[in-house]
């Protein structure tokens, strides 16, 4: 027993120096609009010198204007990555038309999620909005 015990302090002890800071990285949407029910985005992460370790990247949208994670939303790509910045793109199928969602871009990291700031997206037809 004692030796599981540190085995755990032990990786603990590994974590905790490779990833001092624990500071949450920062996450702007560079562009999001819609053509019809067809949603793209851009969005820029920055490593604001916690781990470089991303587990989810992607978006969420709502049709109300505060978002999260628990609202509907789709992963992109989980990245490992050892640079400052990372931009990720996607296009997205809305399920309905005629409609604002409210779109943001997120990213969760060690040490918590982050969110860009929220922008209404329009699916009015023949309307491309951002």
């Amino acid at each position: 027993m004692k030796k599981i015990i540190t085995l755990c302090f032990a990786v603990l002890a590994l974590c905790i120096a490779g990833c001092q800071k624990f500071q949450l990285a920062t996450v702007e949407l560079k562009d999001c609009s819609a053509n019809g029910k067809t949603m793209t985005g851009t969005a820029v992460i920055t490593d604001n010198g916690g781990c470089t370790y991303f587990i989810e990247q992607g978006f969420c949208y709502s049709i109300f204007d505060k978002v999260s994670a628990s609202d509907v939303y789709t992963t992109v790509v989980t990245l490992n990555r050892a640079t400052y910045d990372e931009q990720f793109e996607w296009s997205y199928d809305l399920p309905m038309v005629d409609t604002v969602y409210y779109v943001c871009a997120y990213v969760k990291t060690n040490a918590g999620i982050s969110y860009s700031e929220t922008t209404p997206v329009s699916t009015l037809i023949n309307n491309q909005s951002k």
